[in-house]
């Protein structure tokens, strides 16, 4: 994340105040005339939006670069080190030679990790040609935070939140028949989250939906298998619940909400927007629901923090309760439905599988394309007149569905009734229907940042979202300012189903627990420790991205 060090001590990095720093701390063009005033930058650290420089908390030396030769005689006095402590005088020696000045920490003093420090340049600062700053200076220093990816060792304070989505847990029926988006990741999650409570690290886990999956059925299989005793809803989720693959993990979670230590959060997806809070707190006593409406939910942590699974702003994904008046499912269902026939047909693995439901610029384009993706996925061709999406129960449906009346059945009202739907499903800003389509294959960050970072009624510092398997931290800065993190935990799917990166989560922690002046969200992935030279070995947490903000 930096330039090679040529020391072999610590470097501090260094962020200005925006407006101070454009105005008076970076340096200028060159030109044929003698520059007013000084800048300044610091070279060996990565400068972040332009608003701050990034440092590793092991560094223990600064170097600040200035434009012009410096009097050193006029050094001491005025460059100062702080925290939110004030100065930390008698911590540091400063050493000056041409244009650059190096803050060496003293023995006994390090930085802290997610830590903001600020260099203070004042006027008295002057070149041998008698150049000064115009004002004050002020540069801004961030350090990277606790490497916390579970399974990296113990510690001493829970002050993190765990979020993780898109498990995609199905019945046994479908990792036998290999249609179930996940199985091959469960021995990594079930060692994740045995870390969980033996670590010492997090407070709270809220998963934020698809722990479930109710949708990944081949459209022509029985969606409530008699045979096995699943007749209803309420069956089938407990039935996922006990399977093989899956009650190893349930039993992690189980154990997660029975602990004083640490809070279980549930928030619903769309591929378990079927599940209910008295359902779920049947298979896992304890666990605290943050659904707000019927398969829908959104969840507030810590101030100025908000978690959600993303699909309230996804048309396709989106619970639809107004097309067809006591029922919630919307049209991705249809398009998951066929997906898993195509899985169960390659036996797990499709031609050419690409994430996502599919887009397009009007409800009629979207369903015909992701129709046409998912048929040149898995290399089938379906009967649009038949009727051979098999219901028996699911959302009330108990007769079967072909895809010509499944499109029929959304198709003249979907789009008029999107605001409405937005009102009802509590969108805090809605948008328009193009956007809520083309959704559908986005990451989601503009949908977060329009509805809790501009347009929405109350603003947020922090937006974590699933649904998208497109784990990314995105910053949202705007003139000149930090506006918000938009952060997706990404999924726990089978790796040859997504394209991208899979096993990952997110550590957040708030400043309000560990007493920094910054909000830390990282991301992590989960992966064999191949290097650990075991013939057995275990997992380890791999930091993919890092972003800070101030709450």
């Amino acid at each position: 994340m930096k330039k090679p060090v040529n020391y072999s001590v610590l470097i501090i990095a260094v962020s200005l105040l925006p407006a101070l720093f454009l105005s008076s701390c970076t340096k200028e063009k060159k030109s044929e005339e003698q520059p007013a005033t000084l800048s300044v930058d610091l070279p060996e650290l990565d400068l972040q939006y332009n608003l701050y420089y990034l440092a590793d908390y092991n560094d223990r030396i600064i170097e600040m670069q200035f434009s012009q030769e410096l009097d050193t005689a006029t050094v001491a006095g005025n460059i100062s080190l702080s925290d939110k402590n004030g100065p930390l005088t008698g911590r540091y020696d400063l050493m000056a030679v041409g244009q650059r000045v190096l803050v060496v920490l003293k023995q006994g003093f390090s930085l802290e990790k997610g830590w903001r420090y600020l260099i203070t340049i004042n006027t008295g600062l002057k070149s041998t040609s008698g150049i000064t700053f115009a004002s004050p200076c002020t540069v801004e220093i961030r350090t990277l935070g606790w490497d916390l990816g579970l399974g990296a060792g113990s510690s001493t304070r829970r002050n993190a939140i765990l979020c993780i989505s898109d498990i995609h847990m199905g019945e046994e029926r479908a990792v036998t028949d290999k249609y179930c988006w996940f199985y091959k990741n469960a021995d990594p999650l079930k060692d994740l989250l045995g870390h969980v409570l033996s670590d010492h690290v997090v407070r709270q886990v809220v998963i934020m939906g698809d722990l479930f999956d109710e949708w990944i059925i081949p459209y022509n299989f029985q969606v409530f298998d008699s045979s096995a005793g699943v007749t209803s809803t309420s069956d089938y989720f407990h039935s996922v619940a006990k399977s093989i693959t899956n009650k190893p993990i349930i039993d992690q979670l189980k154990a997660i909400a029975a602990s004083d230590s640490v809070e279980l959060d549930y928030i619903p997806g769309n591929h378990d927007m079927l599940l209910t809070q008295s359902i779920l707190e049947d298979i896992i006593p304890g666990i605290k629901w943050k659904g707000d409406l019927p398969g829908m939910g959104s969840y507030s942590p810590v101030n100025e923090m908000i978690c959600e699974h993303g699909h309230r702003y996804d048309l396709f994904n989106s619970t639809q309760p107004l097309v067809n008046k006591g029922h919630m499912l919307p049209p991705g269902y249809f398009i998951s439905r066929l997906q898993a026939a195509g899985l169960y047909k390659t036996g797990g693995n499709p031609m050419n599988f690409k994430s996502g439901s599919g887009g397009g610029l009007l409800f009629t384009a979207g369903w015909i394309a992701a129709m046409a993706k998912v048929e040149g996925e898995f290399g089938i061709n379906v009967d649009q007149d038949s009727n051979s999406i098999v219901m028996n129960g699911i959302d009330g449906y108990t007769a079967p569905f072909s895809y010509l009346s499944a499109f029929k059945l959304y198709a003249p009202t979907i789009e008029n009734l999107w605001d409405s739907t937005q009102t009802y499903n509590e969108a805090p800003a809605n948008i328009p229907v193009i956007w809520a389509i083309l959704d559908g294959n986005d990451d989601l960050f503009e949908a977060a940042k329009y509805q809790y970072f501009t347009n929405g009624p109350k603003k947020f510092k922090i937006a974590a979202f699933g649904h998208t398997h497109q784990p990314m931290l995105e910053a949202y800065t705007s003139g000149g300012q930090e506006i918000g993190i938009y952060a997706n935990s990404g999924s726990w799917v089978n790796e040859n189903l997504s394209d991208y990166k899979v096993r990952t989560y997110l550590i957040i922690q708030p400043a309000a627990w560990t007493g920094s002046e910054l909000d830390v969200v990282t991301l992590y992935q989960y992966n064999l420790d191949s290097g650990s030279g075991n013939s057995n070995p275990g997992y380890k947490a791999e930091k993919l991205d890092e972003e800070s903000i101030q709450p």
